[in-house]
């Protein structure tokens, strides 16, 4: 008889794919807003254009943090389910690795973009409401924080990767695994 699959509740699973379409839409953004030209480069009337991306990406990961708050939170209480044992010890060990690097890096990146942004010349703003500023700019502060902040979008991209990767191998396999995080499960 096979091992029953256990699911995270739904709360967990509700947070888990709300906030990974968000973190998805933020590195679309991220990754699009660096690369447009800065104010001085861009013709007359569009000056607001580079702006509205950074302000978009700022307030959506303010609002992605409080999200990924309340998932720590609701984890702490409600833990995650066992793996069955037909998974391998050392993928098992992985999973728990790329899961806790993932939570690290989820709280890591809006902390150290909030530092960017408030070590910079420009209000930090949530959904056009000025944040009190906590520092004065300080440009080698915001770029050390804006390194910092980079570094950590890629290495959340690969983790990224990987997780999916393994979700799309699980899936493939058809052993049951992807059911764990489903919204249109039977169960």
């Amino acid at each position: 008889m096979p091992e029953q699959i256990k699911q995270y509740d739904l709360v967990q699973r509700w947070l888990h794919w709300l906030i990974a379409f968000a973190i998805l839409a933020m590195i679309a953004i991220g990754l699009y807003m660096v690369q447009l030209p800065k104010e001085w480069e861009l013709p007359e009337g569009q000056e607001s254009v580079r702006a509205f991306w950074f302000l978009l990406h700022k307030s959506l990961g303010i609002s992605i943090a409080v999200l990924i708050l309340m998932r720590v939170a609701w984890r702490i209480f409600h833990p995650a389910p066992s793996l069955p044992s037909s998974i391998p010890l050392w993928q098992q060990k992985l999973s728990g690795g790329v899961h806790g690097l993932l939570y690290v890096l989820m709280i890591a990146m809006p902390l150290t973009g909030y530092l960017q942004s408030m070590y910079s010349k420009y209000d930090t703003k949530l959904w056009g409401i000025v944040l009190p500023r906590l520092a004065e700019a300080d440009p080698d502060m915001r770029e050390y924080f804006s390194e910092i902040h980079e570094v950590l979008a890629f290495t959340l991209i690969a983790l990224l990767l990987l997780h999916i990767g393994a979700a799309v191998k699980h899936r493939i396999n058809n052993n049951g695994i992807t059911q764990r995080m489903s919204l249109f499960s039977k169960k």
